[in-house]
């Protein structure tokens, strides 16, 4: 008990909210760029201290009104702050433009448009591009949501992020509202959507950083709801609006087989592939623009490496024992690992939701690229699970930022070990109690 009964009420948990809240503006608004990875640390770790507290003490819901009103304004309160962490924001502005003045982002290169001299062109997105060789690789609904930035016009940047962190911030809220809808279905506390809704990382990646998990998100469990009331027509629908917001959501259908069995997994899967090829019509529509996208997807899964696990010890031992690097080898094993370990959480789960969090965590267990922002699915789905080693990584996960300390960028093995080895021994925790709980209970 980290807190006395008696000084467990709404005014300690007001002072905790405020913590938080000034954490997360400290971070929003303070911090010049993600070089001060020590002011970073500092600020996550004071937020997730706080969040933990309020997890462990206040979870009576007695407290949600409080919970709820402070996962709002760690939210609204991020409105006007710059990304700090992110420079993927400038590819979304250049994109946006680029659809708002009728060329295709899929079309050209960053690189190649310039050399048009476009009046309409901001040069200083460019300038700050990580990607500027390299096509587009966002799906349709991310480029509709860059096109409304580029109604605040050239050279209005706090205008196009306030305008995408307005969207994000909605399609948050909504995942809150799902969230909710899912635990009362299940019989379930509703605190539990805390662990979600007041959770840094979440608010810091989402919210602060503009990803589109939040989107991703929404899609999929609005997918799932539909599954659950036998309405897999719907669920086909959004499950297809979540993968034309990240690709990812599309490991989610083989666990349709459950609800609905092979044949309606099947005409599902049709309707799957159908609406994204209508969606993204407009914008891959011949061979070339295919190629375009092909080749950056290719590029980002065959080229980059971010925070990996059991890839990066792969890789090590092959350079130690090989003296290269056996890339041709390795994927076929990681890819076989993925495979095995999806088919067994497809085995094991009892619902949806808790097989998508193991689907994903086998996922990310054999990638080599594992983003911070990543990691908020699991969050998303672990108030349905009896895990929480999840909450854990969320916050061990900040760790990594420390690559884009200096130039060029370098990862810090000893901080990638010490990552995965407290989830490692969490996890453990975790199942070992699990287990003597279930022998008990024999």
């Amino acid at each position: 008990m980290l807190i006395p009964e008696r000084f467990r009420n709404p005014a300690s948990l007001i002072f905790l909210a405020l913590i938080m809240v000034i954490a997360v503006v400290f971070i929003g608004y303070f911090i010049p760029d993600r070089t001060h990875i020590y002011s970073y640390w500092a600020g996550i770790g004071i937020a997730f201290i706080a969040y933990f507290i309020i997890l462990k003490e206040f979870d009576s819901d007695q407290f949600n009104k409080v919970n709820y009103a402070t996962a709002a304004i760690l939210r609204f309160v991020l409105l006007f702050a710059f990304p700090l962490l992110s420079d993927d924001l400038y590819r979304f502005f250049w994109d946006g433009a680029q659809i708002f003045h009728g060329i295709n982002p899929f079309s050209f290169t960053p690189k190649e448009l310039l050399v048009f001299n476009y009046s309409w062109v901001d040069v200083s997105l460019f300038d700050k591009m990580n990607s500027p060789e390299y096509y587009s690789v966002y799906p349709p609904i991310n480029q509709l949501a860059f096109f409304l930035t580029a109604l605040a016009g050239k050279g209005n940047l706090l205008s196009s992020i306030v305008i995408l962190r307005l969207i994000i911030i909605v399609f948050d809220i909504g995942n809150i509202y799902l969230i909710r809808k899912f635990l009362r279905n299940f019989n379930k506390k509703e605190s539990l959507v805390f662990l979600y809704a007041l959770n840094p990382l979440v608010i810091i990646e989402l919210t602060g950083n503009l990803h589109f998990e939040a989107v991703m998100i929404f899609f999929t469990l609005l997918s799932f709801w539909f599954l659950l009331k036998n309405r897999w027509i719907l669920a086909s629908l959004a499950l297809a609006f979540a993968v034309c917001a990240k690709l990812l959501p599309l490991i989610f259908l083989p666990l349709f087989i459950k609800h609905i069995g092979f044949r309606k997994t099947i005409y599902s899967g049709v309707i799957v592939g159908a609406i994204i090829l209508i969606l993204f019509l407009p914008f891959i529509h011949n061979l070339t623009l295919a190629q375009h996208l092909l080749s950056s997807i290719k590029l980002y899964y065959g080229n980059f490496e971010f925070n990996g696990s059991i890839s990066q010890l792969l890789k090590s031992a092959g350079w130690t024992l090989l003296g290269h690097d056996p890339i041709a080898y390795t994927r076929i094993i990681l890819l076989a690992c993925t495979f095995g370990g999806s088919y067994l959480a497809y085995r094991k789960s009892s619902n949806i939701l808790q097989g998508s969090f193991w689907f994903i965590m086998v996922y990310y267990l054999f990638s080599a690229v594992v983003h911070p922002w990543y990691i908020v699915i699991l969050v998303c789905f672990t108030p349905f699970l009896n895990f929480r080693f999840a909450l854990l990584w969320s916050a061990l996960i900040c760790l990594t930022y420390y690559t884009y300390v200096s130039l060029p960028y370098q990862q810090s093995t000893l901080l990638t070990i010490v990552e995965y080895c407290l989830i490692a021994l969490a996890f453990t925790n975790e199942w070992w109690k699990a287990k003597r709980l279930k022998e008990k209970l024999v």
